[in-house]
C-alpha cells in the first residue's frame, strides 16, 4: 500500500527533501533575535501577494491604449473581488518598498552586511532596486492621467543619464513618445522580466541567508584582535556559540513569523477594503496642465529636484541617486572592519540616520507641496465620451484647445453655442442640421450620443449656464480675482481659467478649497457655512469654466448673455 511515509520516502531518495527541511527548519537561530528580525520573513511574504494578486489581475488586463484603462475600470467595479484584489496588489506593493527598505536599514545597523554575509546584502540592495522598478513599471498599467504624466516625468528624467540616458528612454518608450509600444513594454518589464529576476535574486538571497545563519544581535564594546584571519576566526566560533545557546528555527522563530505576517496581512486588507486604489481619469496626451505626483517611494526624489534647476537637475535625478546605488553596492568592501555595533561605529551611523533623516524630511515636504493639478474625477459620461471620441479618430479633423484637426471647429473653443437637442441631431445625421457638412453619419445608439454631449459639454464649461451666474461671480469672486481686466489683484486672473481647469475642478474648489490645496487661503462657499447652494456653484462653475484665454470666447463678469440663453452664453 502506497502510504504517506512511503510517498515521503520515494521524494526523499530522490531530491532529499528531509535533508532540505533540517536545513530550513531545524536550524538554530542565534540567541537575541527579536521580532525586528521577522522584516525578511515578511518581505518574501508581500512578494507572493504580489504575485498572486498580479496573477489574478491580468486573467482582466488588456495591455492596449484602447483598452487599458476600460479593464482596470471592469476590475475595479465588476470582476468579482476585483477591488479587493487590486487594492492589496497597489497596497501591497507600498508595503513591499516600505518593510525591504526598513529591513535594508536594521541589516545597515547591526553591521550584518560584514562578513561573512557581504553576498547577502549586495542581493539585498539589488532586490530593493528590482521591487523600486516593478513600483515604477506599474505606473503606466492603469493608463490614467497619473500614470500617463509620472511615466512621462520617469522616462525624461532616465533620459538625462550621461551616455545612455537617451538609449534608454528609447528602449523604455519604444520610440520617441509614450504610446502603445511603452505601454506593451512597462506590461512585459512589470509581469515577465522584473519578475523573473526578483524571483532569481530571492532564491539567491534565501540561499545565502540559509547559508551563512542569520545574524546575531551585535555587541556593544566587542574585542577583536588585529589580524584579520585571527579576527575572522573569532568572529565564527561567537557566532557558532550564540547559535547553540539559541532556540531552532521550528516552531519559535517560525511562530513568530507567522505572527508578523497575519499582522500585515490584516492590515492590507483593512487597507485594500477602507481605501480601494482610485481608477482616476482615462490617459489625455492633450491635457498637459495635469501635475504628476509619484508614489510615496519616490517623493523625496520629486522633492529633491526642486532644488537643483536647470541644468543642474541631472544632478538630482541621476548623479545623487546613481552615487547612492554604487556605495550601498560597495558598502561590504568600504567599511570592512568587524565590529557591528552601531555605537562603535560612529561614522557610519551618522551617515546612515542623517540620510534616512534627510529622506523622511523630503518625503513629507513632497507630499505637502501643494500640487498644481489635483486629481478631481471627470463623470463617468464624460470619460465614456473622450473614449469613444477617441475610437471615431474626431481629432483627425477637430482640434481641442488647438491640438488636433482644423477641418471641424474646435471643440473646446470654437464650438457654436448649440443646446443638447441640436447635438443629438447632428450626431446623428449631420447634413440634416448643417447642410453640406463633410462630416459622416455616425451610426451612434443614445447611450454614445449621451457620452459625446456630456464630453463636449465638459469641454465647453460642463454644460450651459444661467443669466445669474456672471452676476454671482461679480458679487463673491470679483474682490479677489480679475475677469476680462476687472476686479481685484488678490487671487490669481480667472480670465482664462477654462483654458487649465475643468468645470469639475472648479465646482470642487469654490466648494472647498483646502480639499484640493491644502494651504489655501480662500473659504469654502458651500452653505451652511457657506452663502451658496450646490446648484449656485454649479452655475458659477460652468460660467468660469466657459472663460478662454483667446479674446473671443472669454466673457465680461458684469454682463450676462445678450440672449438670455443659457446655451447661448456658454458658446465655449
Amino acid at each position: 500500500m502506497f502510504t504517506g511515509r512511503a510517498l515521503a520516502d520515494w521524494f526523499d531518495e530522490r531530491i532529499g527533501t528531509r535533508a532540505v527541511g533540517r536545513a530550513l527548519f531545524a536550524r538554530k537561530i542565534p540567541r537575541g533575535v527579536g521580532w525586528i528580525y521577522t522584516l525578511g520573513s515578511i518581505s518574501l511574504f508581500l512578494f507572493l501577494v504580489q504575485a498572486a494578486t498580479g496573477a489574478f489581475l491580468a486573467m482582466s488586463y488588456a495591455p492596449t491604449p484602447d483598452h487599458a484603462f476600460d479593464s482596470v475600470r471592469f476590475i475595479m467595479e465588476q470582476a468579482p473581488m476585483g477591488a479587493m484584489v487590486r487594492g492589496l496588489h497597489v497596497w501591497g506593493a507600498s508595503a513591499m518598498v516600505l518593510v525591504v527598505s526598513v529591513h535594508m536599514l536594521r541589516t545597515y545597523l547591526t553591521g550584518a552586511y560584514k562578513y561573512p554575509r557581504e553576498a547577502t546584502w549586495i542581493s539585498g540592495v539589488l532586490l530593493l532596486l528590482v521591487v523600486l522598478g516593478l513600483g515604477f513599471t506599474g505606473y503606466l498599467l492603469p493608463w490614467n492621467e497619473k500614470a500617463y504624466w509620472a511615466t512621462q516625468v520617469g522616462t525624461k528624467i532616465a533620459e538625462q543619464a550621461p551616455f545612455v540616458g537617451p538609449a534608454i528612454a528609447q528602449v523604455l518608450r519604444g520610440g520617441d513618445d509614450l504610446g502603445a509600444q511603452t505601454l506593451t513594454r512597462f506590461y512585459a518589464f512589470h509581469v515577465l522580466l522584473l519578475p523573473a529576476v526578483l524571483l532569481l535574486l530571492v532564491g539567491f538571497h534565501l540561499f545565502v541567508v540559509v547559508r551563512q545563519g542569520i545574524s546575531a544581535p551585535p555587541i556593544r564594546g566587542e574585542q577583536l584582535p588585529d589580524d584579520p584571519v585571527t579576527a575572522r576566526r573569532m568572529v565564527r566560533e561567537r557566532y557558532q556559540d550564540a547559535k547553540e545557546a539559541g532556540d531552532p528555527f521550528y516552531p519559535f522563530s517560525l511562530a513568530k513569523d507567522a505572527i508578523a505576517i497575519l499582522v500585515v496581512f490584516v492590515v492590507l486588507l483593512l487597507l485594500a477594503w477602507h481605501s480601494p486604489p482610485e481608477v482616476g481619469d482615462i490617459a489625455d496626451p492633450t491635457e498637459t496642465s495635469f501635475n504628476p505626483r509619484p508614489e510615496w517611494y519616490f517623493l523625496f526624489l520629486f522633492q529633491l529636484l526642486k532644488y537643483f534647476p536647470g541644468s543642474l537637475e541631472s544632478v538630482a535625478a541621476v548623479v545623487l541617486p546613481s552615487l547612492g546605488i554604487l556605495a550601498l553596492l560597495a558598502l561590504p568592501l568600504l567599511d570592512s572592519r568587524l565590529r557591528r555595533h552601531p555605537l562603535d561605529r560612529p561614522l557610519a551611523t551618522a551617515a546612515v540616520v542623517l540620510t534616512a533623516v534627510a529622506i523622511v524630511w523630503l518625503t513629507v515636504a513632497g507630499a505637502r507641496s501643494p500640487l498644481v493639478s489635483p486629481y478631481v474625477p471627470r463623470p463617468r459620461l464624460v470619460d465614456d465620451g473622450m473614449r469613444l471620441a477617441r475610437e471615431l479618430h474626431c481629432a483627425h479633423c477637430h482640434s481641442v484647445r488647438g491640438q488636433g484637426g482644423l477641418v471641424g471647429p474646435d471643440l473646446a473653443l470654437s464650438m457654436p453655442a448649440h443646446d443638447g437637442a441640436w447635438m443629438r441631431i447632428h450626431f446623428r445625421n449631420p447634413q440634416a442640421v448643417v447642410p453640406g457638412s463633410l462630416m459622416p453619419p455616425l451610426g451612434l445608439g443614445d447611450a454614445e450620443i449621451d457620452a459625446l454631449i456630456a464630453y463636449v459639454d465638459e469641454l465647453r464649461g460642463g454644460g450651459p449656464y444661467g443669466d445669474q451666474a456672471p452676476r454671482m461671480t461679480r458679487r463673491y469672486c470679483s474682490e479677489c480675482h480679475r475677469i476680462a481686466g476687472r476686479g481685484g489683484d488678490k487671487g490669481p486672473d480667472l480670465s482664462g481659467i477654462g483654458d487649465a481647469r475643468s468645470r469639475s475642478f472648479i465646482h470642487r474648489y469654490i466648494e472647498d478649497p483646502k480639499s484640493l490645496i491644502g494651504n489655501s487661503q480662500m473659504p469654502g462657499f458651500l452653505a451652511p457655512d457657506g452663502p451658496l447652494t450646490h446648484a449656485q456653484i454649479e452655475d458659477i462653475a460652468r460660467y468660469l469654466a466657459a472663460q478662454r484665454a483667446t479674446p473671443s470666447q472669454s466673457r465680461d463678469v458684469s454682463e450676462p448673455s445678450s440672449s438670455g440663453s443659457g446655451s447661448e452664453t456658454n458658446g465655449g
